[in-house]
């Protein structure tokens, strides 16, 4: 038997290899700027810009949440061994240590990305279709990295004096520097839009400009922006190389790494076996106790607590999360985001809408009351109207609307007071969420 075995790998060797060999196809270890420059690869190289911001847009987003108060790192949670992830939730952020390095380093990509597209359709002739959309994602995905650069990396301690951060190797650019820069990206990109893609340009500039504090300059472009009939802008999966949803990855079903602060569970009502049917909580019934709302500190109350807006269950989607053994308390992880190319939102016609409450609210002429805008976005999702909105009735709206998508960090930041949004003495935080005025005159801020 092993004398046959032997010829026949003999046999092999001798007649089958070169065959073999033969039958292949030479491999590819290059390819040239002349086939790269095909202007039938304006697709492929569009697909690549949209696939890289879409990764670097859901790591920030989620980023900032866990270092708002929308996410938690609870090491009880399984899954949730991550020492960098409790530094993030605690507000210690340094983005020029290594480990933290990557949203950033994800946000430069994108902008390399997109200007590698614009050079490219340069050289290229190819049709005016496949080369309007190309330039219209080439500008606007510029416009975008300079966006998140400025707002998740430019609101430091000093404010507009030196918040800001560099772009892909160069010098450092200061916030204000950053915004001018997205601005005329947005506006080279408004020459090659459509019309749904200008009301896109024309709210992500409303708000960008609401951020900055230019509250005319985002009356302006938020009444052309994006309308109830509008669709959303995505951030998602173009159709090859699918990118991973960052909240589905390490704070959805994938794992939970982070989970939701508790104050989302406790609008829904805690958890409980209605053994009799009734409906409702009875003191013999077995109930799931959530985290104290507000405090995260890693603990329930060991008393039921009823829903505070049930009616909320259809904008938040969350599931409950597996502790580790013992733990007498649970918490909760976000399903808005069930797959790993569930598409998240850039912005759409909700935001807008409360974009233009609240610049109704600093008193800009937006053809539309505060809470006829907020009472718009509710009503799409079924919910009764509101009998009157102040800044605090909105924020709380844009907590629950902007849930999970990054937002929270940046309103805690813009309205610190409102929010009690303010560190204990001695703690320290990269992007301090307390007034310049303030930080300046407290010797326990760096």
């Amino acid at each position: 038997m092993k004398k046959i075995y032997i010829s026949l790998y003999l046999l092999l060797i001798l007649t089958g290899c070169e065959s073999f060999v033969e039958s292949t196809t030479s491999s590819i270890s290059y390819v040239t700027d002349e086939e790269i420059n095909d202007p039938a690869n304006i697709p492929f190289l569009i697909n690549g810009v949209l696939n890289d911001y879409s990764s670097a847009h859901t790591y920030v987003s989620l980023w900032a949440d866990l270092l708002s108060d929308a996410l938690v790192n609870d090491g009880k949670v399984q899954g949730s061994t991550d020492v960098r992830g409790e530094y993030l939730d605690n507000g210690s952020y340094d983005p020029t240590v290594g480990t933290y390095a990557p949203p950033y380093q994800a946000i430069a990509k994108v902008w390399r990305s997109a200007n590698s597209l614009k050079l490219r359709l340069d050289l290229m002739d190819g049709d005016e279709s496949s080369e309007k959309l190309g330039y219209y994602t080439a500008y606007l995905y510029q416009a975008l990295p300079c966006y998140l650069l400025g707002t998740y990396y430019g609101n430091g301690p000093n404010y507009p004096d030196d918040g800001g951060a560099t772009l892909n190797e160069s010098a450092f650019q200061r916030s204000s520097n950053l915004y001018s820069m997205a601005i005329s990206y947005f506006d080279s990109a408004m020459i090659y839009a459509d019309e749904y893609q200008k009301k896109i340009i024309h709210s992500l500039l409303g708000r960008q400009y609401l951020y900055e504090g230019n509250y005319s300059a985002a009356a302006q472009h938020a009444l052309l922006g994006l309308q109830q009939s509008d669709e959303s802008f995505n951030a998602l999966s173009g159709e090859e190389d699918p990118w991973p949803n960052w909240y589905w990855y390490e704070a959805g079903s994938n794992r939970t790494r982070y989970t939701l602060a508790s104050r989302f569970k406790h609008f829904l009502g805690e958890d409980f076996e209605d053994t009799n049917g009734n409906g409702v909580w009875d003191s013999t019934e077995t109930f799931t106790d959530c985290a104290i709302t507000g405090a995260d500190v890693g603990q329930g109350n060991g008393t039921y607590d009823g829903p505070l807006e049930l009616e909320e269950i259809v904008r938040l989607s969350l599931s409950v999360a597996t502790m580790t053994p013992g733990q007498s308390y649970s918490r909760y992880f976000q399903t808005k985001y069930p797959f790993a190319d569930s598409p998240v939102s850039i912005i759409d016609w909700k935001e807008n809408h409360l974009i233009l409450a609240e610049l109704a609210l600093r008193g800009e002429s937006v053809n539309v009351t505060a809470i006829d805008a907020v009472n718009s976005v509710r009503s799409s999702h079924g919910l009764q109207s509101l009998a009157s909105v102040d800044y605090e009735v909105l924020l709380h709206e844009r907590d629950k609307e902007l849930f999970c998508q990054g937002q929270r960090l940046i309103d805690q930041n813009r309205f610190s007071d409102i929010l009690n949004w303010h560190l204990p003495d001695g703690d320290t935080w990269r992007y301090l969420p307390v007034p310049f005025e303030e930080a300046l005159n407290n010797p326990n801020y760096p």
